[in-house]
């Protein structure tokens, strides 16, 4: 009994730690773009760590993969719709007849083989990582974080395309097409780059983009503005809500007009979840937990159901799902017309005669 009292005190420690962990990281992101004390004390590491990846950059010795490749990443962490978009441009090729695979480094993942790996449809988390498996579900994905090395994997497997979902400060390669992501007023918010603002790079490197996906607000931003390079604007839009257990059939997004929902969630925005839901008319209570939480039963047993999540979350939560009441709020993107033909002019151009 009393080994397991202690257990129990240790497991509830541990949970407490992680809420507390949150609540920090959430506090110091909310100050990267509404500012605070402990963003203005952090100013001489982001300063440090700007100064080392200007010098990463100007100093990488990249080359290109054996295939057309084409990356979409950002200059701050946090989601800024890479995955979707990653999805929505795998689909883009097969319809025009191109046979594409993604290549991600898969944050968090534990490969049961030697990289390059292939994931499989039925993977796990623990093997592929959240993201790998949600690519996978539109194209075969291969993790290597050498990411030459995956599109080598994914040429043998007769594929003649490769998207990278955030791959931009992987520079050893040099992609056929970089595509950055911008959202919100300020996309880049303070400026400053990590610990003390949400940016892995200066803002000079966005002149390494060959163009940007803006939603509309980013758009208008005087950081787009003063760019000279092609942007684009790029919408998130849900698409569906469906059950965990049964995916086929949808159920109607009037279902959430006026309902008393709990919205849980590991991912880098959680609020944008909420958003989402309330936007549609639903009362929302949030459970954000960390970035990539791979979710056990624990975490949610206490929740009252239905429970709604993004598809990231859905991935890593198939084992419970004859075990709770779980929908999957779908997100998906579109870009306008414009940026359709100017990525046609490049596939063209990469299009080996027949």
């Amino acid at each position: 009994m009393a080994a397991a009292a202690l257990g129990w005190r240790t497991a509830a420690g541990i949970f407490a730690a992680r809420i507390r962990l949150v609540s920090w990281r959430q506090t110091l992101e909310r100050q990267w773009y509404e500012g605070g004390l402990w963003a203005d004390c952090l100013r001489p590491l982001g300063a440090l760590y700007c100064a080392t990846a200007a010098w990463r950059r100007a100093h990488a010795g990249r080359s290109p993969g054996v295939l057309p490749s084409i990356v979409v990443g950002n200059l701050n962490v946090g989601g800024t719709a890479k995955t979707p978009t990653s999805i929505a441009l795998l689909r883009y090729l097969q319809q025009r007849s191109w046979q594409p695979a993604a290549v991600s480094r898969g944050y968090g993942a534990h490969p049961p083989e030697r990289e390059p790996y292939a994931v499989a449809p039925d993977d796990t988390p623990s093997h592929a990582g959240d993201e790998p498996l949600l690519l996978r579900q539109a194209a075969p994905v291969y993790l290597s974080r050498r990411r030459r090395a995956g599109i080598a994997a994914a040429a043998a497997a007769g594929h003649d395309i490769v998207v990278l979902d955030d791959g931009f400060q992987h520079l050893d390669l040099l992609p056929s097409l970089s595509l950055l992501l911008l959202q919100g007023a300020r996309p880049l918010g303070n400026g400053r780059c990590l610990p003390a603002g949400p940016l892995r790079e200066g803002r000079s490197a966005l002149g390494a983009a060959d163009a940007l996906l803006c939603d509309a607000a980013a758009l208008a931003s005087p950081i787009a503005a003063e760019l000279a390079v092609p942007k684009f604007l790029l919408q998130t839009e849900v698409t569906r809500l469906v059950s965990l257990a049964d995916p086929g059939p949808e159920i109607p997004l009037t279902r959430l007009q006026g309902a008393r929902l709990h919205a849980v969630t590991g991912i880098a925005r959680p609020q944008r979840l909420q958003r989402s839901l309330e936007a549609l008319g639903a009362e929302v209570t949030l459970h954000a937990f960390p970035d990539h939480h791979v979710f056990r039963r624990q975490d949610l047993a206490n929740i009252p159901g239905p429970l709604v999540m993004t598809s990231k979350d859905a991935v890593k939560c198939r084992h419970l799902a004859g075990l709770l009441e779980i929908w999957v709020l779908e997100i998906g993107v579109h870009w306008e017309p414009a940026f359709g033909t100017w990525l046609d002019e490049h596939l063209a151009a990469w299009r080996k005669p027949a």
